[in-house]
């Protein structure tokens, strides 16, 4: 069996995050955690930013960076064992708390089998019920003991079903600055100061750059067309992610074009930017927060959009546009997906100019709600668990 905490007498968290996002808030969390409880230890799945905080890494986070019903079924008994594994090493140890970061489709289950076996937990940021599957609310009451909300319309949501949750704010917003000098940023990044820059953010999984790394290039191609001095930046996280889409510029003779893959750094690559093309997801927060103007977009299984359609509570799925309760920035999905209709957006964005600086403004009125120290207030939250004060 599994040992999580190898017989260390301290406070003992579980901890599992499912993705990249996820890792930096986790990273946050443990850091802001041990400043209160020194000796507390962390164990489950962790990204590499956990590790360096102090987590220990059972499984490789990426087992859990699946996404989408066709995708997940592909690795349904995989994860279904590192599931199992996990429950009965944390029954049988019982640690002080369990921590579910996001991934709800693999925590709230794992989360619901620990509180009845009489351990606490708290889910980190909410399941997106205020967009899709809103019915997912009485589960997640009956799963966690408190849930940690990034937006502040989620905690009402929570209050009036009766289950304990708490606003803490979200670290993106903590950590970028409020105001940002773009010819710094592209001085260190050796742009010009005055050049045209488009950044692309395909995804951060292996499924979303295997669906849209020819997309983005074929929207760069026109976009050169167009802007034949432009250069455009295509932060990727892992080096997997980089050789796919390296891989699909061979494919699509795309050597031509000015295409700069970047390992990480994107939010250097969107703060130097004039226009951001985004995969929908926690980047659009990230781009938001660079109060730069956006095109979302994103492309899955024909079978799994149908699905996920019929869910659907809201008609936007970018965070910049659930913020503002209305449309603000483009969302070009599915079919609706095409390189032409990402160029032509991604041109309005850069050659309207008063766009621009109405997006600027909404954006820096969002950043500052959303900026609340979320790591101290999380830690906080969660501290009383480890003195059975809750």
């Amino acid at each position: 069996m599994l040992s999580l905490f190898d017989g260390h007498q301290g406070p003992r968290i579980a901890i599992v995050a499912g993705e990249s996002s996820g890792d930096l808030l986790g990273a946050s969390l443990i850091e802001a955690i041990k400043r209160r409880v020194p000796d507390a230890r962390f164990a489950g799945i962790a990204g590499p930013k956990m590790q360096s905080a102090g987590a220990k890494s059972l499984f490789p986070i990426e087992k859990l960076a699946v996404r989408g019903y066709v995708e997940v079924l592909k690795h349904l008994r995989e994860l279904l064992g590192i599931r199992s594994e996990l429950r009965r090493a944390c029954l049988a140890e019982k640690p002080d708390l369990f921590i579910g970061i996001d991934a709800p489709d693999f925590n709230l289950g794992l989360e619901r089998k620990l509180k009845d076996g009489g351990i606490p937990t708290v889910h980190y940021v909410s399941p997106s019920i205020w967009a899709w599957r809103g019915e997912r609310i009485h589960k997640i009451k009956a799963a966690t003991n408190e849930v940690l909300c990034l937006f502040p319309f989620e905690k009402p949501l929570y209050d009036a079903v009766g289950a304990r949750a708490s606003y803490v704010g979200h670290p993106l917003a903590d950590e970028m600055p409020i105001a940002v000098n773009k010819a710094e940023v592209r001085e260190v990044l050796g742009l010009p100061e005055h050049g045209l820059v488009f950044a692309l953010l395909p995804g951060s999984r292996v499924s979303e750059v295997e669906f849209h790394a020819e997309l983005f290039i074929e929207t760069a191609r026109q976009l050169h067309e167009r802007y034949p001095a432009a250069q455009f930046l295509v932060p990727l996280v892992t080096r997997e992610t980089r050789d796919l889409f390296d891989t699909a510029r061979y494919k699509h003779k795309a050597l031509d074009l000015p295409l700069r893959l970047m390992f990480g750094h994107a939010q250097e690559a969107m703060q130097a930017a004039d226009a951001i093309l985004v995969a929908s997801g926690t980047a659009t927060l990230e781009a938001m927060l660079t109060k730069q103007p956006m095109v979302i977009t994103y492309r899955m299984t024909d079978t799994t959009y149908k699905l996920v359609k019929k869910k659907l509570r809201l008609p936007y799925v970018g965070l910049p546009n659930v913020l503002a309760g209305r449309f603000v920035v483009p969302e070009l999905l599915q079919a609706d997906a095409t390189p032409e209709n990402l160029a032509q957006a991604l041109s309005n964005c850069v050659e309207d100019k008063r766009l621009g600086e109405s997006l600027r403004e909404l954006f820096t009125q969002q950043h500052e709600g959303l900026r609340q120290d979320a790591a101290e207030r999380a830690a906080d939250a969660i501290v009383p668990y480890l003195r059975g004060r809750r």
